[in-house]
């Protein structure tokens, strides 16, 4: 693989420029300091906080029909004074993104290892990060030839680093969290601490060198050294209450250290590497500034020179799918808000779970790039919150399934937020349950759906209980409800609102879920009754309509939005992530979905990053490769740190995630596969710049693996290899290219 390195010539200066590790579970940022290295730890159950009982608020329950007698007669600012009063959890809740303060928590940072040398300048400095490898360097000249090696093994859970020199040399080891015990003795330090009324925790260094130890009370000392391992490992008991999570990481780190420095870097080196190699994409880069640092790249684009953005495009592609492996293959949570990392305690929005877009576009990309086994995670705390989803059903609505809102976190908390104008998004839960039908139609794993469809069953039983009619209208609709996030102006009062009645995307997301759970239900031969319940049920949500502007409408009354350029798009979702507006089958919203792109845009929108990352993956199902590309580069130039982490700002790891998505999407797109039939559509949105180039391993929906190589603009061969039987149709830019049966392991190549 080519271009698969970041490369910068100083140390990290702030936590956004230093340089991720991850094997899953444990993260770690790599500063590169000369005179003193920093390397910053997490690991993914540091969560303080615990299960809040009372979260659930049954007053809810007891003002529904006042809010919904007011919303159907127009008295919205009224509604809106009630559910903020009713439509939110019981108590603080996330502490409005302070969640470390209360029973809510937060992931928190697993502390700091330094390391002091005596070397303050330093010739030739070199520090980077090799994604195919999984390993991040530093090298320089101070006395000797000092190189510094660091990867996250897989297994066992250990995080490793080699220090060598060409002459000996001297360093000093201390580990620093605030709140936490740290213990030394001449090979190893210990820390140990226990989250408020919460977990216990503990992280374990151990050394090993060729040279003199000694420890202080407060340091461990190395003299003498031509070379030194260090070996780091952390562990709550959050998976398992009867542990010792001192005793578990001192295991952890003396198993590794047998194992050796060598064999522990060849097996991290071969899971990154077979991992990250199942896709790659070549477009074609003409100048690829490889003598150039990626911070120097990334100035140089801010500056008006397009030319690297093709090579910066791969990159970023790669370096997104580097981050999912880092931050979620066998591991216990998913990835949150950022990932596997966090910089301190307080970390912001108490980087959780928000599902109302964001822990939802962190997985876009696992299905198409050939990484699903990262999901897993996701799906089974899908499966986790919809347990703790039955009681806040019944409490805060009186309703059977299960439900789960704007925000949750490792203790089960389903509940709305804390707000109900961004916490009291109720089709939350049942957007999540879209990606448990998206692993059944790339994988066909008839096991799986078979596990999982009492999830996707339970969140359609709660809106069947939920909805009610409109009798203005007819409509069965969600109310009281929001748009996620976004506001409009009263038309009665003219004050700011949000509460609402049957919001687009409230409708899409219904629909779309009544549609796979009737699929998944004839796919497993069961619930026919209920499947035809919910095709009734289906058949009585409002239709997307068109607006004054002729837009994608956000509500159902054409109101006047505040805030033009939100960052959400949230009644675009039957574009993507859904695929209920299509050019084929609804060209007049098709056309309407390119309105309201470009009247957020016009007003401000895509100034966060996962927004312009969602964009990317908006354009690319209209089919508008030089829009995706130029949404590309402005998330290059505007919201991505000297790391290449995402800027939301702060940090958010969304962005990093949704943009290969949507770069993956310009090249293969597969969303109009049915059960029986899988639709393959090649290069749907090129960029003109794109000219020549080639992917291979990208998935498509029906269980396929796909290759093409294009030149001029144009379609040259495409090989697609099939998992199991099925029908296969593919075409390329309207141009019908095959029509197949195909068997298991079958593969058909195409040279046009």
């Amino acid at each position: 693989m080519k271009n698969t390195t970041l490369t910068y010539n100083t140390p990290a200066e702030v936590w956004t420029e230093a340089l991720p590790l991850g094997n899953g579970r444990l993260g770690a940022m790599i500063y590169g300091g000369v005179s003193r290295e920093e390397i910053r730890f997490n690991e993914e159950t540091f969560w303080s906080g615990w299960h809040d009982e009372e979260a659930d608020n049954p007053e809810c329950r007891a003002h529904l029909d006042e809010m919904r007698s007011l919303l159907f007669a127009g008295k919205i600012t009224e509604a809106e004074k009630l559910a903020e009063k009713y439509l939110v959890c019981r108590g603080d809740g996330s502490g409005h993104g302070k969640g470390y303060e209360y029973a809510y928590g937060s992931f928190e940072t697993a502390g700091r290892l330094l390391i002091d040398f005596e070397a303050t300048e330093a010739a030739g400095y070199r520090r980077s990060l090799n994604l195919e490898k999984g390993e991040a360097d530093v090298a320089y000249t101070a006395g000797g030839k000092f190189t510094r090696e660091y990867f996250t093994c897989p297994e066992p859970d250990c995080f490793v680093g080699r220090i060598s020199c060409t002459e000996p040399f001297s360093a000093s080891f201390a580990y620093e969290r605030k709140f936490a015990s740290v213990r030394y003795s001449d090979d190893m330090i210990l820390m140990t601490g226990k989250f408020n009324k919460g977990l216990d925790y503990a992280v374990g260094v151990k050394i090993v060198t060729d040279g003199k130890l000694s420890g202080d009370g407060g340091k461990i000392t190395v003299a003498d050294a031509r070379e030194c391992l260090v070996f780091v490992s952390a562990k709550t008991n959050y998976e398992k209450k009867d542990i010792v999570p001192a005793d578990e990481v001192v295991k952890v780190i003396e198993s590794a250290a047998a194992d050796g420095f060598i064999k522990l870097r060849r097996r991290t080196h071969s899971h990154f590497s077979s991992l990250l190699s199942r896709a790659v994409i070549d477009l074609g880069a003409e100048d690829y500034k490889g003598n150039l640092t990626t911070a120097e790249r990334i100035d140089a684009l801010k500056n008006g020179d397009k030319s690297d953005l093709a090579a910066l495009t791969e990159l970023y592609f790669q370096f997104g799918r580097y981050l999912m492996i880092s931050s979620s293959w066998n591991c216990v949570l998913p990835a949150n808000l950022q990932g596997v990392w966090c910089e301190d305690i307080d970390t912001i929005w108490s980087a959780d779970y928000h599902i109302n877009i964001n822990i939802q576009m962190n997985y876009w990309l696992t299905e198409t790039t050939n990484l699903p086994e990262c999901g897993d995670a996701f799906l089974r705390y899908i499966k986790f919150i919809s347990g703790y989803g039955k009681k806040t059903a019944k409490t805060q609505y009186g309703c059977n399934g299960w439900v789960a809102h704007t925000i949750t976190n490792p203790w089960g908390f389903t509940a709305p937020g804390e707000g109900c104008s961004w916490g009291s998004f109720m089709c939350a839960g049942a957007w999540c349950c879209e990606h448990i039908w998206e692993r059944y139609l790339f994988e066909g794993d008839r096991k799986f759906l078979e596990e999982y469809y009492p999830v996707m069953k339970g969140a359609a039983e709660f809106f069947l209980d939920f909805l009610t009619e409109d009798p203005n209208t007819g409509y069965l609709v969600t109310a009281p409800s929001n748009s996620p996030e976004n506001h409009y102006k009263d038309p009665a009062t003219g004050e700011t609102v949000a509460i609402c009645a049957g919001p687009t995307m409230d409708n899409s997301i219904l629909y779309e879920l009544f549609t796979n759970i009737i699929s998944a239900a004839g796919v497993l031969d069961t619930d026919r009754d209920f499947a035809e319940t919910l095709r009734k049920t289906r058949d009585r949500l409002p239709p997307i309509k068109i607006g004054k502007h002729g837009q994608i409408m956000e509500w159902q009354e054409d109101y006047e939005e505040t805030e033009p350029g939100h960052r959400h798009l949230s009644m675009l979702y039957g574009l993507h992530p859904a695929s209920l507006i299509t050019k084929s089958k609804t060209p007049d919203l098709f056309s309407a979905s390119k309105v309201s792109l470009s009247r957020r845009l016009s007003g401000g929108g895509g100034h966060t990053g996962w927004s312009r990352a969602w964009i990317i993956n908006f354009y690319a199902r209209l089919g508008m490769g030089d829009e995706c590309l130029k949404h590309i580069g402005a998330l290059l130039e505007k919201s991505t740190y000297p790391n290449l982490f995402d800027a939301h700002p702060p940090f958010q790891i969304d962005g990093n995630f949704g943009a290969p998505a949507g770069i993956a999407e310009m090249l293969l797109q597969s969303h109009d596969t049915n059960g029986r039939t899988a639709r393959v559509d090649l290069l749907p949105a090129l960029p003109s710049a794109w000219h020549t180039g080639s992917f291979r391993g990208l998935r498509a929906r029906g269980g396929l693996t796909v290759s093409a190589e294009w030149k001029n603009s144009k379609l040259t061969s495409f090989s697609i290899t099939s998992d199991r039987p099925v029908k296969v149709e593919v075409t390329c830019k309207g141009e019908w290219l095959l029509a197949a049966d195909m068997g298991a392991g079958e593969i058909v190549t195409r040279s046009l």
